[in-house]
C-alpha cells in the first residue's frame, strides 16, 4: 500500500487529483501514506450463509495508532446513538457493531425491509499499529492465525501470492473442487471436457506490479500436474497468437477513427510483451504496459471536455437593419 500510494499513483494521476486523494482522509487525521500494507480476505462459509454472501476480513498495518482509530470510530457511532458491544477473544478485545441498526431505514411503501447480509461487524487492534475488521467469525480466525494457530493459509497459496516481487497488489485464491457446480448455478451449460479441464486448476493468483518504466500484470496458475500446466500453456499460446493477428489487422486498417487506431496500437504493443512459461506445475503469464501510456489514459479521464455552446431558447433574434 505504501509503495502504491507514494510511488505508483504520483506517476499516473494529475498532481491536483493526487493531492485531493491525500487530503480527504487527512480531514479525520488519517494519512494513507502511512499504511504499509492492506490485506483483504474472502471465504465462503460451509454451510453457506443464509444470504449466500462470502465472509470477509480486512487488515491494515501502518504508522497509525490502532486503538485511537477504534476509539474515534466508537465516538462516531455514539453521535448516531449507536453503541458497540465488547467481546473478549483470547487476549484481544473485539468491538462488535449491529449493522442492522446502523443501516436501518424505513422501506418505501409496498417494499419489505431487506435484511443485511452481514448482521454484525467486528473490529480489533491486532497490535499497536495493526487494525482488523470484518465478519466476527473471520476476525476471530485472523486473531488465531496471527498467533500461529489455526486459520493460516496453506504454504502453496502463500508461495503463489508472493511470486511477483514487484507486485503493488495481488489477488490469490484456492479454488474449491466444486467450482464447476458454481458455474452451473450461474447458468453456464455443463460440458464434461471443460469441467474436467477446470479440475486441473488448484490455485490462481493475479498481480499488478511496477518496474522502472512499466506497469506489469502477472498471473500464476497452480495446476494439479506439470503435464496439465504445459497443456494450459499451449492453449493460452494459441489464444494470444490469434489476438495478436487480430490486433495487427486492426492496426493495418485505414478507416479506423483516431481513437480506435490508437487503442489497436496499444493492444498490439502490450500483446508483443506477453510472456508464457511453466515452472513445474505452475503456469506463469505476464504482460507489460509503459507507465507513460497508463498516465495518458488516466489524464484523458480527468480532462473535462468543453461543454458544447448551447443556444438559448427564446433568445431574441436581431432584426435586420433597415436601410
Amino acid at each position: 500500500m505504501k509503495r502504491f500510494v507514494s510511488e505508483a499513483l504520483p506517476r499516473v494521476l494529475p498532481p491536483a487529483e493526487y493531492e485531493k486523494l491525500l487530503a480527504e482522509p487527512q480531514k479525520v487525521g488519517f494519512d494513507v501514506r502511512g499504511v504499509e500494507y492492506a490485506i483483504a480476505g474472502v471465504r465462503f462459509a460451509d454451510p453457506p450463509s443464509p444470504s449466500g454472501m462470502p465472509e470477509f476480513v480486512v487488515l491494515l498495518k501502518g504508522n497509525f495508532n490502532a486503538d485511537s482509530l477504534l476509539a474515534l470510530a466508537k465516538l462516531g457511532l455514539g453521535t448516531q446513538n449507536l453503541q458497540s458491544r465488547q467481546e473478549t477473544y483470547g487476549s484481544k478485545t473485539l468491538e462488535i457493531v449491529n449493522v442492522e441498526k446502523l443501516m436501518s431505514s424505513e422501506p418505501k411503501e409496498g417494499e419489505e425491509r431487506k435484511p443485511s447480509p452481514y448482521p454484525e461487524m467486528a473490529a480489533a487492534a491486532l497490535d499497536a499499529n495493526t487494525l482488523v475488521l470484518g465478519v466476527p467469525a473471520y476476525v476471530r480466525a485472523t486473531i488465531d492465525a496471527a498467533g500461529g494457530g489455526q486459520g493460516q493459509l496453506r504454504p502453496a497459496l502463500v508461495n503463489l501470492a508472493t511470486h511477483d516481487p514487484q507486485a503493488l497488489w495481488s489477488l490469490s485464491a484456492e479454488l474449491p473442487p466444486s467450482l464447476p457446480e458454481y458455474f452451473k448455478k450461474l447458468g453456464i451449460p455443463a460440458n464434461a471436457e471443460i469441467d474436467n479441464m477446470i479440475g486441473w486448476f488448484k490455485q490462481v493468483s493475479f498481480s499488478n506490479g511496477m518496474d522502472a518504466l512499466n506497469f506489469t500484470i502477472r498471473a500464476a496458475v497452480g495446476a494439479d500436474s506439470a503435464e496439465h500446466a504445459s497443456a494450459l500453456s499451449g492453449i493460452v499460446n494459441m489464444g494470444i497468437k490469434a489476438a495478436q493477428s487480430a490486433a495487427e489487422a486492426d492496426v493495418a486498417r485505414k478507416k479506423l477513427k483516431p481513437r480506435e487506431s490508437e487503442q489497436a496500437r496499444m493492444a498490439l504493443s502490450a500483446l508483443r510483451t506477453f510472456t508464457n512459461r511453466t515452472e513445474g506445475n505452475t503456469l506463469l503469464l505476464g504482460v507489460s504496459v509503459p507507465q507513460r501510456t497508463v498516465a495518458a489514459i488516466v489524464l484523458k479521464e480527468f480532462v473535462k471536455k468543453p461543454a458544447p455552446a448551447a443556444t438559448r431558447r427564446g433568445a431574441r433574434r436581431r432584426a435586420p437593419r433597415r436601410k
